[in-house]
């Protein structure tokens, strides 16, 4: 079975160019970025305050576009979705604890790209 890459450049590099070191850059500063507001919408999940998260999945979805992290992406359009509507069942939890988990896993490959 083909092991799948979490993420790729590609999308990255059609916008800011092959330079590495701004891919570099663009990879440490969404490395930088995402993790506090993944924080900030567990903390606003645990507030039942629907409409901070779904404004937090909002705002980093397009970073994970960039980085064409597909898994981690529909995690946060579920997210952004049941948040917005409200419809906070248990899933909302599972889905925000699965993307805290895979994007620890993508981080550590982010920072091979280092």
């Amino acid at each position: 079975m083909e092991n799948k890459q979490p993420f790729r450049l590609d999308k990255l590099t059609q916008y800011i160019g092959d330079d590495p070191d701004q891919i570099k850059e663009m990879i440490r500063i969404f490395l930088d970025t995402i993790p506090p507001d993944i924080e900030l919408m567990k903390e606003f999940m645990e507030k039942e305050e629907w409409f901070e998260v779904y404004k937090l999945a909002h705002r980093i979805k397009p970073s994970f576009e960039v980085f064409a992290m597909d898994d981690i992406l529909e995690d946060i359009k579920k997210i952004e979705h049941l948040a917005k509507e409200n419809n906070v069942d248990y899933s909302l939890g599972d889905y925000l604890d699965h993307l805290s988990i895979n994007f620890k896993e993508v981080t550590k490959l982010l920072e091979n790209e280092l």
